[in-house]
């Protein structure tokens, strides 16, 4: 049944040329659930499972280690690195580990995506706060073309009123 395992089978594809199917998430996976701020703005919230099912997060509370069913909060998780391998999964752990207790969260430069990441890759990444760059960036030069033309229609107009 099902229900009984702590977390649902998943397939996962190995490195060789075959699946293999897990009937447990693993250490060094790193999870996503989707979320709202506030409940409106959907975002995803990331975690590093540790040993012993727990997830780690980085969160306004600082680095810390939470039970997956507080981490997902009663939604479904993705895995988002399930072709890493056994050393990538322990040294992702380690990572995880090394930070727990660490508060400096900041959404814009160490929030959970960042450090979900750089636990999988040593890489401080969150494509979540690049996408809001991107729309902010996409934003302003609108804003820009819009004050542009409304000021070229406005001297053209003043120009043939004359």
């Amino acid at each position: 049944m099902l229900g009984a395992w702590p977390h649902p089978p998943a397939w996962r594809a190995g490195k060789e040329s075959y699946l293999q199917v897990t009937f447990a998430f693993m250490e060094g996976d790193v999870h996503t659930v989707r979320r709202a701020a506030l409940g409106l703005i959907p975002y995803k919230h990331f975690g590093v499972e540790m040993p012993g099912g727990g997830i780690c997060e980085n969160s306004p509370a600082g680095i810390r280690e939470v039970a997956f069913e507080d981490f997902a909060r009663g939604g479904t998780t993705s895995v988002q690195n399930p072709d890493a391998t056994a050393a990538e999964r322990a040294q992702a752990v380690g990572r995880a580990a090394s930070r727990i207790g660490e508060r400096r969260y900041s959404l814009g430069v160490n929030n959970c995506e960042h450090f979900a990441n750089w636990c999988a890759t040593g890489v401080a990444i969150s494509h979540q706060v690049l996408a809001f760059i991107r729309a902010l960036v996409d934003l302003v030069r609108a804003a820009f073309a819009i004050t542009f033309s409304v000021l070229a229609v406005s001297a053209l107009r003043a120009a043939l009123a004359e």
